[in-house]
């Protein structure tokens, strides 16, 4: 499969995923109430923890090793790497468990409030299930079996979805539906497992059938296990510590929080409740550029470390510079329909107007932490990985500070406030960091301070159309006309002052097209 087809293979799957995702937590933001759902985005935010634990530097070593094996005893190979991985995953995945039954009640005086703790107790078992799947899918990334990969991923989703509409019929069984919700969720990881185990059984048969291999060499096998073994724990280790660091951060956070709004004068049902609205709502409609830019960073980094390996420097400057004034552009023509309708797209997706009025007040973080996003990706590429860890916790030491002294100003925009602060800051060290590396000139600053001087106006109008038209006709059709104005106002204005060239954006897609039809003249 070519790499541009494995690109738009992996982009395909990653919309519809994320896409079923968002929807699944726009209902269930409006199924279980602000309250409920700061509840259980609190035990989610420690058992994310866990998941990275296990599914973040495994994988990407193992499918590193499947990718550099040569054909000689390759299944002997594969099979060890497998073992290995189980075993070091299924050992992490006890290890957790223990701890947090062993800690119980230490988590009971750290959550303020103990339905968190009954909640986090239901997640439990998607642990095992995902440390048994996150191996054997690393084993297809290795083999670049990009449709299997999406296909497993999507399927949890859809098992997700449906099993939490089902229980939805028995909901007077459950003590609460945010209970209901983190039983949906182990549940359609135990399924996504069984999938996973099964496909693998199917094509493992069919490749031996194959190859024609009748047995394997047991001592060569359990020599493979031994070394891979040592590998992964020695290669996996440093990349998990960097992503636990990473990820550690906002359960703590999801306990300071509703702590220091207690404590500034705030009721706890209230200091929940906004979390709830915050985390839940807002800061997910806040990420929907991320989709984008993630996969744009996941192509730009075999290009990038190929043009080091040539060391093709203007090649590297190009196609930074241009990754970043791209991913500046999607943002703000997001950030202008956000600012002037927030609050109708939260009645709208939510009924909730204040996750409407947070999207407003935050939609200017989506550049700093879409920055850092692709910026990290930069980073990783020139082999600068610890680097951008350090200039992500320098920035975390200011989301602390805001989210600790805050609350008692601005409440839970505290927490908007400080995650803008930090990826701001790590963003700025990154985009230095990479001009010395590459000795290259982003040139950005003209690109970012035109966007902002066209925004505002975009928003202004966007903002007094929807005013005006929201009481005389249905909330969705005043959000197209204000959005959309908002929107087409800035693509007018970004044309006006030349602010975008929009004729190299055209040029561009004209080559591509008498690219594809000189190769379908060919081919015919």
């Amino acid at each position: 499969m070519k790499f541009s087809h494995a690109v738009a293979l992996i982009t395909g799957f990653t919309v519809a995923t994320r896409g079923l995702g968002f929807l699944f937590r726009i209902l269930l933001s409006r199924i279980l109430g602000a309250e409920m759902l700061g509840v259980y985005q609190i035990a989610f935010s420690f058992f994310m923890v866990f998941m990275t634990m296990i599914a973040s530097g495994l994988p990407l070593i193992i499918s590193r090793q499947v990718s550099s094996l040569d054909d000689s005893n390759k299944r002997n190979k594969i099979r060890g790497i497998i073992s290995s991985g189980l075993v070091i995953s299924l050992v992490l995945s006890v290890v957790i468990i223990t701890l947090v039954f062993s800690l119980q009640n230490v988590l009971y005086n750290i959550f303020t409030d103990t339905r968190s703790l009954r909640i986090l107790f239901i997640f439990i078992p998607a642990i095992i299930a995902t440390s048994i799947y996150t191996v054997l899918r690393a084993i297809w990334w290795g083999q670049k079996k990009f449709f299997l990969l999406g296909v497993t991923e999507l399927s949890e989703v859809v098992a997700r979805c449906l099993i939490f509409f089902i229980m939805l019929s028995f909901a007077f069984i459950f003590t609460d539906l945010a209970s209901m919700a983190a039983l949906s969720f182990t549940i359609a990881c135990v399924i996504s497992a069984l999938i996973v185990v099964i496909l693998y059984w199917i094509r493992s048969k069919k490749e031996k059938r194959e190859l024609n291999t009748l047995s394997i060499d047991r001592e060569t096998y359990k020599s493979h296990t031994r070394d891979y073994l040592k590998s992964q724990l020695r290669s996996a280790s440093p990349i998990t510590a960097v992503r636990v660091i990473m990820s550690i951060a906002f359960p703590i956070i999801a306990v300071i929080i509703p702590l220091r709004l207690v404590s500034a004068g705030w009721s706890s049902t209230d200091a929940i409740s906004h979390f709830g609205i915050a985390v839940g709502m807002t800061l997910p409609l806040l990420s929907i550029p991320q989709a984008v830019i993630s996969s744009m960073s996941t192509a730009l980094v075999p290009e990038l470390s190929g043009a080091m390996q040539r060391r093709d420097y203007a090649l590297i400057n190009h196609q930074i510079a241009n990754c970043i004034k791209i991913t500046l552009f999607i943002n703000f023509l997001l950030i202008a329909p956000f600012m002037a309708v927030g609050p109708g797209i939260g009645r709208f997706l939510f009924a909730n107007e204040m996750a409407g009025v947070y999207l407003t007040q935050s939609a200017w973080i989506m550049v700093p932490m879409s920055i850092s996003l692709i910026t990290n990706a930069i980073l990783n590429s020139l082999g600068a990985e610890t680097r951008a860890m350090v200039h992500y916790i320098i920035g975390s030491v200011f989301l602390f500070l805001c989210v600790w002294f805050m609350p008692q100003f601005i409440g839970v925009g505290a927490l908007i406030v400080g995650i803008g602060i930090c990826m701001s800051i790590a963003s700025v060290l990154n985009i230095i960091l990479i001009t010395r590396l590459t000795k290259s000139d982003t040139k950005i600053l003209r690109l970012l301070f035109g966007l902002i001087f066209i925004t505002i106006p975009s928003a202004f109008v966007g903002h007094f159309i929807f005013n005006t038209i929201d009481h005389v006709i249905p909330l969705f059709f005043s959000l197209t006309f204000g959005g959309g104005m908002a929107f087409i106002t800035l693509l007018t204005l970004a044309y006006v002052f030349n602010i975008v060239d929009f004729n190299v954006i055209r040029a561009n897609l004209s080559r591509k097209r008498r690219t594809k039809t000189q190769e379908t003249a060919i081919s015919n």
